[in-house]
């Protein structure tokens, strides 16, 4: 069997459980019967499917001795994923800053006194904060009298 023929095959037998839902065009119903007159294994594969189908569809339905409820998955916020990554993001930055500065940084140095947390609005707002955090020269973030500059958030 040649391979245009195996394709053809394979789309006709698409089309006959198609048929059985009476889902195909007058053409395409009538290119069916056309291939099926020519194909005897079509033809034994549409008799199959036709009789499986009729046989299913009279069949008494099943009447369960327990009620099935089937719960949907609740669906995770693509937005609320990307704030989670990026506030990781921001304490990861935050503690390697803190570490190249010399691993003796306070929390009181890096942010201080704080009083309420900090609220980003947007994650253009969080870049920016991460860009102002990496910009700093490696003493501005020990906050020491020297230098005289902490970390403004």
């Amino acid at each position: 069997m040649g391979l245009a023929r195996r394709l053809s095959c394979e789309r006709v037998r698409a089309q006959v459980s198609l048929e059985l839902d009476s889902e195909l065009s007058q053409l395409e119903r009538r290119m069916v019967a056309s291939h099926l007159e020519r194909c005897a294994e079509c033809r034994e594969f549409e008799h199959s499917v036709v009789s499986f189908t009729e046989a299913l569809r009279s069949a008494p339905l099943e009447v369960f001795d327990r009620q099935i409820a089937v719960t949907r998955r609740r669906r995770v916020s693509f937005a609320q994923t990307q704030l989670g990554v990026a506030a990781a993001l921001a304490v990861a930055v935050l503690v390697s800053a803190g570490q190249l500065a010399g691993g003796d940084v306070q929390r009181e140095a890096i942010v201080p006194s704080l009083k309420e947390p900090i609220r980003l609005e947007s994650t253009a707002q969080l870049k920016r904060e991460i860009a102002l955090i990496l910009s700093r020269k490696p003493g501005a973030l020990r906050g020491d009298e020297t230098q005289g500059t902490t970390l403004p958030l």
